[in-house]
């Protein structure tokens, strides 16, 4: 046969598309080929020398984060849909302390097993089960992402208004139906670029961000609202220029629908917990003092917010100004001075800069975990933060954004999608498994492992799931169609987090109590299940006699059977003594050494 016939030709094709394949594989995935890879280095459990954040990183991460267009539209816009100032910041009080606790709890388990949400999840919905939530969480990602990088094109966008004047608003204006002006465009697109390199920082270094915008930031939001404040006559007159408009039962369903929209401002940090405080020092570390921080910060966010849409009411009348940068530009329009342009310049960049941040926190680093534990093999948390990148201008995020009711709703869709989880891992970690993850087993894709469930789902978290979220579903199509559903689905939907929480938290536990599951792998089912006991830091998710390598080892199943590795059935003896040797090279002296996480 000639070496250019078509059979030769088309070998030669496969084995260079085959070369590509394998030099995009993300390093040491060679390990993994020909079988399942649950793993790779992002992957893995977070080694000693990235555990790096202290009780103040988290602290600055919430005092900064905090800081930032979406926390500041979700706040005001209490206050575009009817409730009067006061009544809007005792809704943000009893939202943030609902939202500071339950935050602090989910991340214990990254903080205790330094593991992420894709791999705690497992231990909850089945190592195959917990791929559907990762992926939800990551399409969930996207578009906060693109719509946090839209906000910050929108005050980057006032910042260029601020130089150029007239010049920048006056450029040749794009149709109507492309709802985005022109001139707002630009800046999105410029700003989005300048954001790309921040997608190559690694989660353990960007601390050092958190904490200068954490310095930056809060002295121009706090200048802002003085000032507005102080020209407006005091807060005596903020109740008066912002009656409430609505009463009787429609003003308690107000209260309920703002309280579920403070908690879904929120929700993206809450859920992502895990990824961030896997790199604590110690457990301790990600635990009281960020809720503490966490509870200042956002209400000290929402006065000024509150404060400021209400005092600029008060000074120029009309609707209320909800979003920051319609509340610069309306500054601009009124005061068009050197001084007021050099002032909304340095607060429009400032939460700028603040917004990317966030959006890297909140949403970049979440997409990346998740996507790398979606195809391991191929995907990093670096890799994926660059594919968020690209997907979230390809989402056109403009369109999401109208107005003030269509805003909470938007917020609210989110919080009963993946309040449903929060109810879910709360009942599983703390209450059926008293705080204990087996952490090889997160990584066990056996039929015999712990998490492998029913063919590698938990129905029991996944029907949990679903009925959290099910049972506030007709509200959400209310509240775009109020024809669609009767009075009664659509005041359900305004329990929004606190019923789909409430609901899967208790079906969950109903269906355990009734169809228990192990809580630790066979060989130790005989040990009392006591409170974290596989927490202890000497531990690290280990029993005292196991000597686990990582997950690079296909060796997990010996734990789980006490007998054997099912890795070897269908292996040649040469795979065998390869891997018998590997592992006899990589064996770690030490449980809580280096070489045991890789």
């Amino acid at each position: 046969m000639g070496a250019d016939s078509p059979t030769m030709k088309s070998l030669h094709d496969v084995r260079s598309i085959g070369a590509v394949l394998r030099a995009l594989e993300t390093p040491g995935s060679e390990e993994y080929r020909g079988r399942h890879q649950w793993s790779n280095k992002d992957l893995d459990p977070t080694p000693v020398s990235e555990r790096k954040w202290t009780k103040w990183d988290y602290m600055a991460l919430w005092w900064g984060s905090s800081f930032n267009a979406n926390a500041w539209a979700a706040a005001s816009s209490l206050v575009a849909v009817g409730l009067s100032f006061s009544q809007a910041m005792a809704v943000n009080i009893i939202g943030a302390s609902i939202s500071s606790v339950a935050t602090v709890a989910n991340a214990r388990q990254g903080a205790l097993y330094h593991i992420g949400y894709p791999i705690a999840i497992r231990s909850q919905m089945g190592v195959w089960g917990g791929y559907f939530f990762v992926f939800l969480r990551a399409i969930v990602a996207i578009v906060w992402y693109g719509i946090q990088a839209y906000y910050t094109g929108l005050l980057f966008s006032v910042a260029l208004r601020c130089i150029f004047g007239h010049k920048w608003t006056d450029l040749k204006p794009f149709p109507a139906s492309a709802e985005i002006t022109s001139y707002d465009f630009t800046a999105f697109i410029v700003i989005y670029l300048l954001q790309l390199p921040l997608m190559f920082v690694h989660p353990s270094n960007i601390r050092r961000a958190f904490e200068v915008k954490a310095f930056i930031l809060p002295p121009c939001a706090i200048g802002l609202t003085a000032w507005a404040c102080v020209k407006a006559g005091g807060f005596s007159k903020f109740d008066l220029a912002t009656r409430t408009t609505v009463s009787g039962g429609a003003l308690g369903w107000a209260w309920m629908n703002g309280i579920n929209s403070v908690i879904s401002a929120v929700s993206p940090m809450m859920i992502n917990q895990p990824d961030l405080a896997r790199y604590a020092t110690k457990p301790e570390e990600a635990g009281s003092w960020q809720g503490y921080a966490m509870f200042i910060c956002k209400n000290l966010i929402s006065f000024m917010s509150i404060a400021t849409t209400s005092a600029l009411k008060v000074m120029y009348g009309g609707d209320p100004a909800w979003n920051l940068w319609d509340q610069l530009n309306m500054i601009l329009n009124h005061t068009w001075t050197p001084l007021s342009r050099f002032c909304i310049f340095i607060v429009a960049m400032t939460f700028a800069f603040a917004t990317v941040l966030t959006n890297i926190s909140a949403n970049s680093i979440p997409f990346g975990a998740d996507i790398s534990g979606v195809a391991p093999r191929w995907l990093t948390i670096r890799r994926g933060q660059v594919l968020c990148w690209i997907l979230g201008l390809a989402i056109v995020p403009w369109k999401f954004l109208v107005d003030a009711a269509k805003f909470i709703t938007f917020l609210e869709s989110y919080t009963i999608l993946m309040g449903a989880v929060i109810g879910v891992v709360l009942c599983d970690f703390f209450v059926v498994r008293k705080g204990n993850i087996h952490v090889p087993s997160c990584y066990d894709g056996s039929k015999d492992g712990l998490y492998y469930f029913t063919r590698g789902v938990n129905w029991r978290g996944c029907f949990a799931w679903l009925c959290g979220f099910i049972v506030p579903f007709p509200g959400l199509i209310g509240s775009y169609d109020a024809n669609a559903v009767n009075n009664a689905a659509i005041d359900m939907y305004q329990l929004g987090w606190l019923l789909s929480v409430a609901i899967s938290f208790s079906v969950h536990l109903l269906l355990n109590l009734l169809f228990p599951v192990p809580v630790f792998p066979k060989k130790y089912r005989q040990m009392p299940v006591t409170w974290e006991y596989l927490g202890d830091q000497t531990r690290n998710g280990l029993f005292d006699d196991e000597h686990w390598v990582g997950p690079g080892e296909p060796v997990l199943s010996m734990v789980e059977a006490g007998n054997g590795d099912p890795a070897d059935v269908g292996c040649d003896s040469e795979e065998k003594e390869g891997r018998s040797e590997k592992a006899s090279i990589h064996q770690p002296e030490s449980l809580n050494s280096e070489i045991q996480y890789r």
